[in-house]
């Protein structure tokens, strides 16, 4: 088994998973060099003391160093220094990491483009269905906030302002799924990143640092495009939000393109259409659905409850009361934490032994 195979098999233990194909094969061999694969496969999900790896590939610390420094500069592994400083690494997964960190503020067309081509590839044979492989999905929709109904009590997960409100540290960086495709010329610097994940791209220079305030601006930036907001399945912080089309963005299409039901988690609401209350601007149809789910009829428009996914960007531009979100029944059940719902995905997967096993490594 040679280095990028041993890469592979480890990136694969991951929730996201990262299924052996040659494709996949093809983008390790153009992120990493071969001595690079040979350092990364010794790492896991787990941070890592410069000397325990050093230790393991059996190479002069001071070289590794320099050679996991330039990864952690391209995104291609994570760099998280101890309390004293000391440089610590581990594996990022393939989604949100391998594909999109790379993306982010990327300055070779040629290699873009060949990237943007393979990922695209391996989404649609293998990774898109992987990443969506188990009955919990790993993120959901959430609504646009001036689509919430103000009579009725709203969960603060649900609400997007008061959780990004909450967090400790924002990056904005570019969507790498409309960098790679080009498939539309939405905003691009719509993709949102907290905590110590935001503070490693922005430090990495492939992400900048944003006050609270300008990240609800991405938000409304977001909304009038026409993007669907989503965000990691918990409830207890923001990991990312997404700002996604369903023509480039990898989260969208595994539903709108692959046609799988556990893409992503629908929010806990669902569109109601008051025909009476319906003036027939068809606002809602000019580029707001995602899914299809709103279709023009002799009496206005009609709404199909079964596709709706609940992201309220057909209620924000409604200038009436026609259609509204109501409570989906039942409502979808959200993990209360990341850690929660990496660990059931894992077992859903059958794969909580090997992630287990390969951070033991």
């Amino acid at each position: 088994m040679n280095d990028y195979q041993r890469l592979q098999q480890k990136l694969h233990a991951h929730p996201a998973g990262a299924p052996a194909t040659p494709t996949f094969d093809k983008i390790l061999r153009i992120l990493f060099s071969a001595e690079e694969a040979s350092i990364a496969a010794e790492l896991n999900f787990v941070l890592m003391p410069l000397d325990q790896i050093a230790q393991k590939t059996g190479q002069p610390a001071d070289k590794v160093y320099k050679m996991l420094e330039a990864m952690a500069d391209r995104g291609l592994v994570y760099a998280k220094p101890d309390q004293e400083g000391n440089p610590r690494y581990c594996l990022l997964p393939t989604i949100p990491g391998l594909f999109e960190f790379p993306f982010m503020r990327i300055n070779d067309p040629a290699r873009r483009d060949e990237l943007g081509r393979l990922w695209h590839e391996y989404h649609r044979e293998a990774l898109g269905n992987e990443f969506a492989g188990s009955k919990t999905p790993q993120m959901r929709v959430i609504p646009v906030q001036k689509s919430l109904p103000t009579n009725m009590e709203i969960m603060p997960y649900e609400v997007v302002a008061d959780m990004i409100n909450k967090a400790r540290y924002i990056a904005l960086a570019d969507c790498a799924c409309r960098v790679s495709l080009r498939n539309c010329d939405r905003p691009k610097e719509v993709c949102l990143i907290f905590g110590d994940h935001g503070r490693f791209l922005v430090e990495r220079g492939k992400a900048r640092s944003i006050s609270h305030q300008e990240a609800i601006q991405v938000l409304d930036q977001a909304e009038e495009a026409g993007l669907v907001h989503s965000c990691n399945n918990s409830m207890d912080e923001f990991a990312v939000v997404c700002n996604c089309c369903p023509c480039c963005c990898t989260i969208l299409r595994g539903l709108t393109e692959l046609q799988n039901p556990h893409a992503f988690a629908r929010s806990g609401f669902i569109v109601k259409y008051v025909p009476e209350e319906c003036i027939a601007c068809l606002a809602c149809l000019e580029d707001r659905c995602p899914v299809q789910a709103i279709s023009e009829d002799d009496e206005g428009v009609a709404v199909d409850s079964q596709l709706c996914i609940g992201c309220g960007l057909c209620v924000s531009v409604c200038p009436t009361a026609a259609l509204e979100l109501i409570r989906r029944e039942p409502v979808p059940a959200i993990p209360a934490s990341g850690r929660e719902l990496m660990g059931t995905i894992l077992v859903e997967k059958g794969r909580l032994e090997e992630f287990i096993k390969v951070n033991q490594s």
